[in-house]
This record gives structure tokens, sequence and C-alpha cells, in this order.
């Protein structure tokens, strides 16, 4: 099963330096936290089933949507190299199953398979490189500037970004408020602006694009 995640793509079960104890597999139920942002534990986890949000809580209790994770991710890296508290909060957004590896055996794996290190570190420079843009964005666009880039985004890395392109599973307007810095009535009232503007059109949990061009215009 580990050898069906991204990340071992090409990788041999003979190579793996990782043994059944160092693996464990945990299943969540929707809602469920995985763990925390202060979690000390420094494991690594793969998903191999459902949906996951990484968020951040502000003092106040505010969420921040990160990312979500999916089958083809794997998160907790992080802690597990520099044995630091986790940055982020993780919790099933639907039932999920995953696969969870030891910080020991994740360290063996960077020490002892070039590829795989490879991977990680391009990783890491791309998601350093996404947050910049974040930033970027909370700092000098509005709420529908911002809206318009996250549909851009989703479309294009989904490859529908056309006229009648199709979005389905569609976060809610909390989802995509807290993951573009805004609130959920901001958001609602842009995808209503963007609706009657014949942009896009929305149904339950799917998006319509219907002028592409239109996100990406200034």
């Amino acid at each position: 099963m580990l050898l069906d995640c991204p990340l071992f793509a090409g990788v041999r079960h003979e190579d793996l330096p990782v043994s059944a104890r160092d693996l464990r597999i945990r299943h969540y139920g929707p809602g469920q936290m995985v763990f925390n942002q202060d979690d000390e534990s420094g494991e690594v986890y793969f998903p191999r089933s459902g949906l996951l949000l990484a968020l951040h809580l502000d003092p106040h209790g505010r969420e921040l949507i990160f990312t979500r994770l999916t089958t083809s991710d794997y998160f907790g890296e992080l802690s597990a190299i520099d044995a630091g508290r986790r940055s982020l909060s993780i919790y099933a957004k639907t039932e999920a199953s995953l696969i969870v590896m030891s910080r020991q055996a994740f360290l063996a794996l960077l020490d002892s398979l070039p590829l795989v290190r490879q991977r990680v570190l391009v990783d890491l420079a791309s998601r350093i490189r996404r947050l910049t843009i974040h930033i970027y964005q909370l700092t000098s666009q509005n709420v529908d500037r911002r809206l318009k880039a996250y549909l851009a985004h989703r479309a294009l890395e989904s490859g529908v970004f056309r006229p009648a392109g199709e979005l389905p599973d569609m976060p809610t307007h909390a989802e995509i408020a807290a993951s573009i810095g805004a609130s959920r009535e901001e958001v609602s009232r842009a995808i209503s602006a963007l609706k009657r503007s014949g942009v896009i059109a929305s149904g339950r949990q799917r998006l319509t694009i219907l002028q592409p061009n239109a996100l990406l215009a200034e």
C-alpha cells in the first residue's frame, strides 16, 4: 500500500528501509482531528482514502484553510525533519484511512533513498512558492480578486480551465473563505456577483466556468 503513494513511484519493495513495526493504519470519521498544531509526535501520514483539510487555528478559534489533502499527498514531514511542533492542524473532511509512518522510519527513507529525498525537497520548495503567492494575495488583493484567483487555480489544477469546464466537489463557501482569508458572507457576495456577470454558474457542490478569461482579468 505504501508503494502506491506517488512519493514512492519507481521505488522497489526490497529497497524500502521500512518494516511492519514502523507503519500503522488509522481510520478517521468525518470531522475527526488527525493532529493539532501543537502536536509533537513527528509521525508522517499517507492518505489511502478520503479527504482531509489542513488548517491553522488562531487564538480566537478562527480557521484559515491552507489546503485539501487526498491520496496523492503526504503530510507531517516538517515535524519529522526538524522534531518541532506541527505548524497546522489536520482533520478528516470525510471518512479517511491513513498509513502512519514513524519519524525514525521516515528519516531513514530520506537517508537511503535519494529519489524520495529529492521529491520531498522539490515539494517543500513548491510549498514555499505557493505560500509566497498567497501572502501577496492577502496583502494586495481584495476578496473578489482572491476568489477569482482561487477558482482559476482550481480549474487549471483540475484541467477544466475552459468554457463550460466543471469543477465538482466544490468546497463550501465557509471553506473557500477560510482558504482565501475572507468571511463566508464576502465569498457568498463575490460568487453571486460572478454568477450575475455570467462568469460562472453554480449548483450544489459544483461550479461551471463560463468565461475562464474573466477569472484572470484585473
